[in-house]
């Protein structure tokens, strides 16, 4: 988060309002929010308890949909 700037209250925007979400590996998720020009993607997961884990937080210039990951340059 501290890379790409990136404040708390976004994260939690994107796992809680996402305008996509793409399956990830070992049953996580990818909450895609738009934002000025480019896409902030949150990897997390929802452990047995209920709670969430987020693992990654990057800024993408592109939305990639599930069977893109291929295709990327």
């Amino acid at each position: 988060m501290r890379r790409f700037e990136v404040e708390s209250v976004e994260v939690l925007a994107a796992i809680q309002d996402p305008d996509h979400v793409t399956e990830s590996i070992k049953g996580r998720k990818n909450a895609w929010k738009k934002r000025a020009g480019d896409w902030l993607r949150v990897t997390y997961f929802q452990e047995d308890n209920g709670k969430t884990v987020v693992v990654t937080v990057s800024i993408k210039r592109k939305f990639f949909k599930e069977g893109d990951y291929e295709n990327r340059v």
